[in-house]
């Protein structure tokens, strides 16, 4: 995206940041959107609303977000209010804060050969978090990318995702079919599990 135009970017990883768990206390929703924790989330909620894109870049575990991002989700509560309405056949929370000027990127990786029947949890999970003005990426086979023997398939495919980036600053949208390139195997499934295996 940089290569574009120039970024303003805040990193957060979450990891590193004082999130504690959400209590479940519901205070944010019914007391004007504050929540009774005192730690990283409340200046991190004020950056995400002073933001026009949420990037969310993580490995799938257990077919969803690692426990850590999950846990950032779930702090985000105080955005919503208790308040539900329809949209799109199901009800969701009314918000309590204006976010209808972000836009919601996922670029997921796993280790395993193919997307099929391994990211759907986790992209129908972010599906849900934000069903409108989202888009996904999903990445098979991304340990070869730390691969430098592997820099025949993985140069290709990491310009692919430069390209994706490109498109998506230019016009917050990238082009179905790169999308289900960037999603395919970059060997074939056989060859990679035999490789993962020792087999080779």
């Amino acid at each position: 995206m940089n290569e574009f135009a120039p970024q303003d970017i805040t990193r957060v990883d979450v990891i590193d940041r004082q999130i504690a768990f959400c209590r479940g206390c519901f205070a944010c929703k019914l007391g004007g959107g504050r929540c009774v924790i005192d730690d990283d989330m409340r200046e991190i909620l004020e950056e995400i609303l002073q933001s026009d894109l949420l990037l969310f870049s993580f490995p799938l575990h257990s077919y969803a977000m690692p426990a850590p991002l999950k846990n950032f989700v779930d702090r985000l509560l105080p955005l919503s209010s208790m308040a539900m309405t329809e949209l799109n056949g199901r009800y969701v929370h009314v918000g309590q804060r204006d976010v209808s000027h972000l836009r919601y990127l996922m670029i997921c990786g796993c280790g395993f050969p193919n997307s099929r029947r391994n990211f759907e949890p986790a992209v129908r999970q972010f599906e849900l978090l934000f069903p409108t003005n989202h888009t996904i990426l999903t990445v098979p086979e991304s340990p070869m990318f730390s691969a430098p023997e592997a820099v025949s398939v993985t140069a290709p495919r990491l310009e692919q995702i430069r390209r994706a980036g490109r498109q998506y600053a230019e016009c917050g949208a990238i082009d179905e079919a790169l999308l289900a390139e960037i999603g395919s195997p970059m060997i074939p499934e056989e060859t990679y599990a035999k490789i993962v295996n020792g087999a080779v």
